[in-house]
């Protein structure tokens, strides 16, 4: 019977992470600017106390000329004093107001990065595999690191370093205004048109920061693939290889960083003020002759354009950081708005799982590929049956068992449990109840425990030392100095392939599912361990429905059901004896079965029990 499940009332349902994240934010800009939203009033205090800051910096220059005329006129008088007085306290309050506001900004932008990266993390997360099916992993850790570090940096220093070279270029001109109208404008005039060119100038840097950002994930992920290969690496002595591919990636990356260097290095705009500058300067010295300016207020028009000409040549490099944020925003959003092929039901369905399971018409093809991996099959699987599928290579088997794990939608079809069809069932529900030992065995860099326990986390030492019995590994555990605390290596490589299946094994158990899939899951086991960890687990499987991938004869026999698979289509279903009656594919597969090691095994566990 399906229950439906109120999404105001059910919290373990998490739905639809990325449809609120691009609802919230709707495209990658948004996404990059969000940050003042988050963090309003610190990026507000940041702002205020800048302007202070720039405003008490350009009031110390504007009085130098001030004190000058003051030292030529009166010399060292109570006015020169003061002048110099007010400029320290003026300079001090500005450092205090520059650190602080620094201090705020980095906080709330550090702030941001790690909510953005959460945000990605969240999102790709919840992306079905066939996201990771086209995207390599070692692509999507170089985006989740280094180009949401790009985004941050756009903000800062990237942005909080542009908005007080604008703060310094319009405080700077009002001053100037107030000396000389001609010359304000002058300076006014020749920074919008500068502005304007330069970010359309700074805009030619976002392909180019793009090319670099993909650059440095395929280096990010060519190391990544060399190190966890390095054993197959060394074996076929393929170092200058990879080395060789490593640079070659190297190399793009180097010639990138050039052109950008390139545009960097010959930063045409600039002239625009330098030469607006140099005609201001000269129209000093001609009102110092006229006597309209005396030296002082010369030298503080002096040292007023030699700031602005200062902030001439730093602003590019915080306009190409604020490109290379935004352009690295756009790649993350587009990985983030991946169109997922699986989707969660708006209002899900619940299903009891220890009923039948039903394959109607089912088709399918991975999302990269348009070759069907499955091709129209249909068959009914009894609650509480022990099914064997068997096949060649590429015959769909193990597709099988992800389609019931829902981490795929059939592209054609439906599959119902007890009637309910899995498309409407949200897959936190399914895979709560079904649990599968992979094929390719993966493990944490982790404690035994921690790994074992990582379906049900909450387990305790004496349900965890269980399951490690049933799956026959406590007796090796138990012989480790830190026993469940040993800490494994990466994907469990100090273990062998046989004590990798099993503590997977455990790890199935002890999460207690109402459908066990086992892909190829003792194909590692050496024949008599098999038949020991088989008896556990037949009553693991008493009144439970369990799916087999095997190449197994005792397996096969033992099975309610086989599932005999060629090319993505059933050849034929039917128990052991049933088989081997009928069909011709099925006798010629069990003649190469493993029959004789298996026999000799089965006496041999027998007679010690």
């Amino acid at each position: 019977m399906a229950v439906v499940t109120d999404k105001k009332t059910t919290s373990v349902y998490n739905f639809d992470i990325q449809y609120e994240l691009l609802k919230k934010y709707k495209s990658a800009n948004g996404w990059f600017w969000s940050a003042f939203k988050r963090y309003p009033l610190m990026y507000l205090f940041g702002t205020i106390v800048f302007g202070v800051s720039t405003y008490l910096a350009t009031k110390t220059t504007a009085l130098i000329g001030e004190a000058l005329d003051y030292l030529l006129i009166e010399g060292f008088s109570t006015n020169f004093n003061k002048t110099i007085g007010l400029m320290i306290i003026y300079v001090a309050i500005s450092w205090a107001c520059l650190s602080s506001g620094a201090y705020v900004w980095s906080i709330a932008s550090f702030r941001v990065q790690r909510d953005m990266r959460q945000e990605f993390y969240d999102v790709i997360q919840d992306h079905s595999m066939a996201f990771f099916d086209v995207n390599d992993s070692g692509v999507i850790l170089s985006m989740g690191m280094n180009e949401i570090n790009q985004i941050r940096m756009a903000m800062h220093p990237g942005f909080r370093m542009l908005m007080t070279s604008i703060f310094s270029i319009v405080i700077t001109t009002v001053f100037l205004w107030q000396y000389d109208l001609i010359i304000g404008v002058a300076v006014a005039v020749s920074f919008v048109v500068y502005l304007i060119i330069a970010w359309i100038y700074a805009s030619k840097v976002g392909p180019i920061r793009r090319k670099l950002a993909k650059d440095l994930a395929d280096l990010s992920a060519t190391s990544q693939e060399m190190f966890r290969g390095i054993d197959v690496v060394r074996s076929f002595d393929n170092h200058d290889k990879e080395i060789n591919k490593f640079g070659h990636i190297s190399n793009e990356y180097a010639l990138d960083m050039k052109k950008e260097g390139y545009l960097s290095a010959f930063y045409w705009p600039a002239l625009i003020t330098i030469v607006f500058t140099a005609a201001s300067f000269g129209y000093g010295i001609w009102l110092v002759i006229e006597g309209s300016f005396s030296i002082g207020v010369f030298i503080s028009v002096l040292a007023l354009l030699m700031a602005l000409s200062r902030q001439n040549f730093m602003i590019p490099m915080r306009l190409i950081m604020l490109q290379a944020g935004l352009q690295n925003s756009k790649r993350l959003w587009d990985s983030m708005a991946f169109k997922d092929p699986l989707t969660q039901p708006e209002k899900p369905v619940e299903s009891e799982w220890n009923k039948k399971i039903s394959f109607n018409n089912i088709s399918f093809a991975y999302p990269s590929t348009d070759k069907k991996v499955l091709d129209n099959i249909s068959f009914q699987i009894p609650a509480g049956s022990r099914v064997a599928l068997i096949g060649g290579p590429g015959s769909g088997k193990s597709t099988i068992l992800k389609l019931l794990l829902r981490l795929y939608d059939p592209t054609e079809g439906d599959i119902l449990i007890n009637g309910v069809s899995m498309s409407s069932m949200h897959t936190s529900h399914v895979r709560s109840n079904v649990t599968m030992v992979e094929q390719d065995i993966f493990l944490f860099s982790d404690t035994l425990k921690a790994n074992i326990s990582f379906a049900k986390p909450d387990a305790t030492d004496e349900e965890i030392g269980k399951a490690a019995e049933r799956a026959q590994i406590s007796q090796f555990i138990e012989s480790l100095p830190n026993q469940y605390d040993t800490v494994i290596g990466e994907r469990g490589v100090t273990l062998s392939g046989g004590q990798r299946q099993r503590v997977a094994i455990a790890r199935a158990l002890l999460s207690n599912p109402k459908l066990l899939l086992l892909d190829d899951s003792t194909s590692a086991v050496d024949i008599k361990t098999e038949l020991r960890l088989r008896k556990a687990m037949d009553e693991l499987m008493k009144d439970r429905t369990s799916i087999v991938v095997t190449q197994r004869l005792t397996t096969l026999v033992a099975a309610d059901m086989i599932i005999l698979m060629k090319k993505g289509r059933i050849v034929d279903i039917g128990s052991h004896t049933e088989l081997l009656e009928r069909c011709q594919d099925y006798q010629f597969m069990c003649q190469y079965l493993p029959i004789t090691n298996e026999s000799v095994a089965s006496n041999d566990v027998g007679g010690r029990n």
